[in-house]
Order: structure tokens, then C-alpha cells, then sequence
């Protein structure tokens, strides 16, 4: 069997270290050194990254729906981010996008669905996804939880509305314990305060899941009663058009390739502009994350630059082209890693946690 070569020695200058460029000419140790202050460092949990990812849609809905009502408030803010670091030239180019797109731009939001869709169960009952109410909902809590003025009979509040809300979306109980685990812990009660309202909210949630499962199970039995006693000639079922199916007159591939993204509900526009502007200039902290109190961050330490940023909302596309496993592998994969951050080299990371040591 034969030797591995040796490494050839390291280049004069920069301290001996390798280049950028001869790290690229030959295989090294350093494509993915992980700098020693993020050792230890606790990560995002999946749960944390959902909650994030549900408001950050709710805001890209509303941008997307030409809305000044979110759009100026984003805008000052990214602006006030890039003056404090003294990045006149950036507030500039920001200051004069918000003149341009304010020409076009409503003040309210607008949401519609078909008449004929907006009564119909929808087929997705059970992917436990956040739409838009229970995203707005819990948006809403978000940000009170996060105001110290906030108390118990405010959380108590807030905490039924989110369990209702979740009760209606058709949420199964495991997935809407980890939803109020983790807005607990953007409260300022104690743990074992949190623990005890937890199980009071999930012994409520679970009773009134059953008692909605029982009356939806009499439902649909009167209902198939009624449909046996009174038969109608069967009606002619539409052809259905699969979702890898481009649609009539797409021309490209790359034009099917958007219409599954829009399906989706991710676009080239403002998921392209927010997750871009907002993870490369705000710190690394969408909305969303910001509300969670977790910052995306560069396995070297540093924060994202804007180009970083554009590559990883990348591989949100490349996420939805592997069938979602792409965003699914942050439960069994090293640092928590999804397919975008694996394109950016970044890890999703808790903020105000103490580290911990890396053996037991």
C-alpha cells in the first residue's frame, strides 16, 4: 500500500499560509475550518429555524402585494443598520430603491384567494405548514414576548390565541408543542414556570383535538349518509396537471423551473431581495430570525457578506429541486447544516447562549 505524500510545504508571506486561490489548485484541511470561537457555540434548532422561515414568508407575502406598510418600515430599518457601520454609499443606493419602488407601491397589503377555493378544504391539510393567519399570528406573538412589558396574563393571551389558531390550521399536537416551546423561551419566565404552562396548554390543545376529530368524524358520516340515500350522476373529474408538468406555453426550462418556485412560494423577486439584503446587511438576521433571536454566521466567524448572502438564498431553490430533503438534513446533519448553508459555509446559531464543551 502506498504512502500518502507529504503536504508540500507552506508558501512564503502571509505567515506561511496558503492563498485563497492554492487552497483551490490542491485538496487542504481548510475548506471547512470552523473558527475556534464558534466552538462550543449553541445552534438553532429546527423548530426555531421553522418559526423564523414562517414570518419571513409573511413579510415576502406582503412585500409581494405591494405593500408600503411593510416595505418603508424594512427599508428605514436597513438604512438605520447601514448608517450606524457608516456605509453612506449603501444608504444612498437603499434611499434612492425606496424612492423608485414607492412610485408603484400601495399602502395595505392585499391577500385574495379564488371563490371557489377560498370555502375548500385544502388538500394539505396535514403537512402541519404554517399559512398565512397562523403565520401572522405568530408573528404577532413574537414580537410581544419580545417586550419586557409583556407579563402573565399578556403570554396567557397571546398563548391562546396561538393554540386556537394552530387548532384550526389542522396542527398535530407534537409539531404545536415545539411552535410554543419555543415562544416560551423568548419570555422572561423562569424555566419551570415555562414547563408547567406548557403542559397546562398542550393537556388543552390535545382535548380540544380530540373533541374537533370526533365532530369532524360525525360530520362526514351524516355526510355519507346523505350521499348514499341521494345519488347523482357521477360528474366528469378534470384532467389534473401534475406539478412537474410545465405549464402551457413555457417555453424554457428555466421558466418551468420558476413556476414550481412559485408553486412553492418562493419567487426570483422578493425572496431574492429580502433574504439577500436582510442576511447580508442586518447582521445575518432576517426578520424572522431576529424575532427568534438567531443569527446565520460564516463557519469562520464572520458575518455573511451581501454576495454570501445571494449564494445561500441560493440553495432555498436547491432545496425545493431536491424535494425538500435539501432543508430536511438540519435534523441528522453535523452543525445543523441545510443545503443553503452548506453552499454558503454558514451554521444558524443561538444568540445569549452560554457555549458548551465539546467532549463529556
Amino acid at each position: 500500500m502506498t504512502e500518502p505524500a507529504e503536504l508540500p510545504e507552506a508558501v512564503s508571506g502571509n505567515n506561511g499560509a496558503l492563498t485563497r486561490k492554492e487552497t483551490r489548485e490542491i485538496v487542504t484541511p481548510y475548506a471547512f475550518e470552523v473558527s475556534s470561537d464558534l466552538l462550543g457555540t449553541v445552534l438553532a434548532t429546527p423548530m426555531q429555524r421553522a418559526i423564523a422561515i414562517a414570518i419571513d414568508g409573511l413579510l415576502i407575502l406582503m412585500l409581494a402585494s405591494a405593500s408600503l406598510l411593510v416595505m418603508l418600515p424594512l427599508m428605514l430599518y436597513l438604512c438605520w443598520l447601514r448608517w450606524q457601520l457608516k456605509k453612506y454609499r449603501q444608504v444612498a443606493a437603499l434611499t434612492v430603491l425606496t424612492l423608485l419602488l414607492c412610485s408603484s407601491f400601495n399602502w395595505m397589503p392585499e391577500f385574495w384567494q379564488d371563490a371557489d377555493t377560498k370555502n375548500a378544504p385544502s388538500a394539505n391539510n396535514n403537512s402541519h405548514q404554517f399559512d398565512f393567519i397562523s403565520a401572522a399570528v405568530l408573528t404577532k406573538a413574537a414580537l410581544t414576548f419580545n417586550n419586557e412589558s409583556c407579563q402573565q396574563a399578556c403570554i396567557d393571551e397571546e398563548l391562546a390565541e396561538m393554540s386556537e389558531q394552530l387548532q384550526e390550521s389542522g396542527m398535530a399536537s407534537q409539531d404545536a408543542e415545539s411552535v410554543f416551546k419555543e415562544l416560551l423561551l423568548l419570555t422572561k419566565l423562569p424555566a419551570l414556570e415555562q414547563q408547567q404552562l406548557l403542559q397546562r396548554l398542550m393537556q388543552d390543545y390535545t382535548a380540544a383535538a380530540a373533541q374537533a376529530k370526533a365532530e369532524a368524524s360525525v360530520e362526514a358520516s351524516a355526510n355519507s349518509d346523505k350521499a348514499t340515500a341521494v345519488k347523482t350522476p357521477a360528474a366528469a373529474v378534470p384532467a389534473t396537471k401534475h406539478w412537474y408538468q410545465p405549464s402551457a406555453g413555457t417555453q424554457s426550462v428555466l421558466g418551468w423551473v420558476q413556476g414550481i418556485l412559485a408553486d412553492f412560494g418562493l419567487g426570483f423577486g422578493w425572496a431574492v431581495f429580502y433574504f439577500t439584503l436582510l442576511t447580508g446587511w442586518a447582521h445575518g438576521q432576517t426578520i424572522g430570525k431576529k424575532l427568534m433571536k438567531i443569527k446565520v454566521i460564516q463557519l469562520d466567524g464572520q458575518e455573511l457578506s451581501l454576495w454570501g448572502a445571494f449564494s445561500r438564498q441560493g440553495g432555498y431553490g436547491a432545496g425545493f429541486a431536491t424535494g425538500l430533503m435539501g432543508f430536511l438534513q438540519v435534523f441528522w446533519d453535523p452543525n445543523r447544516q441545510a443545503i443553503q448553508d452548506k453552499v454558503a459555509s454558514t451554521v444558524v446559531i443561538k444568540l445569549n447562549q452560554p457555549k458548551r464543551p465539546l467532549h463529556h
